[in-house]
């Protein structure tokens, strides 16, 4: 028997969900379902597969099909597994990193999907996310004997929606930690990560600061936003504008990883001003680091760093989070608690205990 991993939602480019698959999918068993080169599903065995994303399709219909999630309806996937030797009656279990069961498959083979966040459906950066997710995936939930929840945050929301509890299992993610921490901070900066979406609250991120620098005009570090453009774009920038001292915040659409890592390394601390998440990865990567972490005041936040970050409101006027940017300046004992804090989170919530709970998870569902 074999057991199949569907790759084919995954597209070029940095998300999330690549770094899922890239940190998941090589401990797993299992042949991996994606496209090719030109748009072609393929089969691949652990051993052929390399954990990079597939490259854009240069076909017009499958780039098509692939930008608006439907990849899996342009071929027939009983023709593709018996050109490997395999059929229907050979797969005993189906496993995809995204929230995607591939539909034409008989109820008899057990699915489990990941279900990272159901933000389309409550803060949607467009109408066809929100009709994708209010009315798409449902068909994937119904087909899927298993869904995993990357939170307890995203399993309420999974209920919410209907979902039968008995098939949720929250399993976080995880994360490698590389390097000793950061010993002390080295410099006054703030880093944050993330796109110009709504759910990101720039907007309201950008208004606080207005506030910081009026509280703190000795303040003389530097906000690195780092993240492409979005729908919040032209506004985040007339706020960037309206600034007291602009000059002190720079918006960067992206920085490759080794740059990421040494201007995260590089600063005071991380900020995240979200909204709503389905777990917020870059706060986890921060805390690998040893870097402190300020964070919006959410579900999601207090459920994983409650004990081990700082706390503002989502309409912050600046007050409380400059009061905590005063504190980590001038207190280093709360620098260094945070940070030791935050480090053994991140050495607690590993990838290996993610993949081991995947994997029990995929057993007894087969």
């Amino acid at each position: 028997m074999a057991q199949l991993i569907n790759l084919l939602p995954w597209m070029p480019g940095h998300s999330g969900f690549s770094s899922y698959v890239q940190r998941v999918v090589p401990a797993l068993d299992g042949w991996r379902l994606q496209l090719g080169a030109v748009g072609e599903p393929v089969l691949l065995t652990p051993q052929r597969w390399r954990p990079a994303p597939p490259g854009e399709v240069p076909s017009a219909l499958p780039r098509l099909l692939q930008m608006v999630g439907l990849a899996q309806h342009g071929f027939n996937l009983k023709n593709l597994l018996a050109r490997h030797g395999l059929g229907l009656n050979d797969l005993d279990c189906i496993y995809s990193p995204f929230f995607d069961a591939l539909l034409a498959m008989p109820p008899q083979i057990p699915q489990v999907i990941t279900c990272h966040d159901l933000t389309p459906l409550l803060l949607p950066n467009s109408r066809k996310a929100w009709l994708r997710y209010r009315f798409w995936q449902p068909l994937h939930l119904r087909k899927a004997r298993r869904v995993i929840a990357i939170s307890q945050r995203v399993a309420d929301h999974l209920l919410a929606f209907g979902v039968d509890g008995r098939k949720l299992t929250v399993i976080p993610n995880g994360i490698e930690v590389r390097d000793p921490r950061v010993g002390a901070p080295a410099s006054a900066d703030l880093i944050v990560l993330a796109r110009h979406d709504g759910n990101k609250n720039l907007l309201g991120l950008m208004r606080a600061l207005a506030g910081v620098q009026r509280q703190l005009p000795q303040w003389t570090g530097t906000v690195r936003i780092i993240g492409r453009d979005g729908r919040q774009t032209a506004a985040l920038r007339r706020l960037h504008e309206a600034l007291p001292r602009p000059w002190q915040v720079q918006l960067i659409p992206s920085l490759g990883a080794t740059e990421l890592r040494r201007t995260m390394r590089q600063s005071l601390a991380l900020i995240s001003a979200s909204a709503e998440e389905g777990f917020d990865y870059p706060v986890l990567e921060a805390k690998a680091e040893g870097l402190p972490t300020v964070l919006s005041d959410i579900a999601v936040h207090r459920e994983f760093h409650h004990d081990s970050s700082l706390f503002f409101p989502l309409d912050d006027d600046g007050t409380q989070l400059a009061a905590h940017l005063h504190s980590l300046l001038q207190d280093g004992d709360l620098w260094q608690q945070l940070s030791l804090a935050g480090y053994a989170l991140a050495r607690q919530m590993s990838v290996a205990r993610q993949v081991a709970q995947i994997q029990d998870l995929i057993a007894s569902t087969c």
